[in-house]
């Protein structure tokens, strides 16, 4: 009876032993695309390195296996560049940049964020089988900027009280990306919805540190282009003007894809959904303020967000 009851002992371990084997080896996290990585890109500006550490580690967390090129491209068109020659898998842009693609489009669908991402991923699809997946939910848009001591005295709120200021003869030294001083939605767009026109000498071209010259007041620089979710506009005490009509387009950031990857891998849709749809306007400022003015690591900042908002797991090494 003993021998018996010693025979059903071992070989119940050896059962539960093959069980808890199983159990632990179907628990293992697997890598679902093993050998296949996707390339996620960005530019090179404080917010794409925010987000792009952001789609880097979600995707990771769900357990795909990424190359990280965050920051990796200077200006939109290289990066787009990449994404149409299958240089890059994934890379992240902005609905207003996408619509100035598509000749003719209606202007009334910049502004409104779902038909902006709307139309321009429709006509991305069809014409070059890209994937604008998502979009969150704020408007990064380029604007115009001043002091909140400037606007106060000259009472210089929104662009309707910039062109009366121009008007009556206030000078200006504006600061400006040189696109935008072209574009139709930008500076001249500006000029002919709100009735001014700022003379050559009125604007020099400049992209680097234009927050901080604004705020010192280096060389006259009184007015400056910038991107509305910019992080430094609480630190350095700025009031950026209301467009109320609108000239500047919707630009919510968004991932895109190449079709045949999503087809191979569409799990990678409700992840990046998750995230950006997570991100509103304040917290992307307050995001970007941490990267510019406070000297965290966009890494960090991603990091943090995404635990915060239960996106990812703590990695426990």
């Amino acid at each position: 009876m003993k021998k018996i009851i010693l025979i059903l002992s071992i070989a119940l371990l050896f059962i539960t032993g093959c069980g808890k084997k199983s159990e632990s080896s179907d628990n293992a996290k697997k890598t679902i695309n093993s050998g296949d990585p996707i390339i996620v890109s960005t530019m090179n500006d404080p917010e794409g390195e925010i987000l792009g550490r952001m789609m880097v580690m979600a995707l990771r967390d769900a357990g795909y296996e990424i190359t990280d090129n965050t920051y990796g491209y200077t200006g939109t068109a290289n990066g787009r560049k990449a994404l149409l020659e299958g240089e890059t898998g994934i890379y992240m842009d902005y609905t207003g940049r996408g619509l100035r693609l598509i000749e003719g489009v209606d202007e009334k669908l910049y502004h409104e964020l779902d038909t902006a991402f709307e139309d321009v991923a429709k006509w991305d699809k069809e014409h070059n089988k890209l994937i604008w997946m998502t979009y969150a939910p704020f408007n990064n848009t380029d604007a115009v900027a001043v002091t909140k001591e400037f606007a106060e005295k000259n009472k210089v709120y929104s662009m309707e009280d910039f062109a009366r200021y121009v008007n009556e003869g206030g000078k200006v030294k504006m600061l400006v990306h040189e696109y935008w001083v072209t574009l139709p939605t930008g500076l001249p767009g500006m000029e002919k919805a709100y009735g001014f026109k700022l003379k050559e000498g009125d604007y020099i071209i400049g992209t680097s540190n234009a927050e901080q010259i604004l705020h010192e007041g280096t060389d006259g620089v009184n007015a400056i282009m910038l991107y509305s979710s910019s992080g430094l506009v609480p630190e350095y005490e700025l009031h950026v003007l209301e467009d109320p009509k609108k000239v500047s387009p919707v630009y919510s950031p968004a991932p895109i894809i190449r079709e045949e990857i999503l087809q191979k891998y569409p799990g990678v849709q409700e992840v990046l959904d998750k995230v950006f749809k997570s991100i509103t306007l304040e917290e992307m400022v307050k995001m970007n303020a941490e990267l510019q003015s406070e000297g965290k690591s966009g890494q960090e900042i991603a990091e943090k967000y995404l635990l915060s908002k239960g996106l990812i797991k703590k990695d426990e090494k």
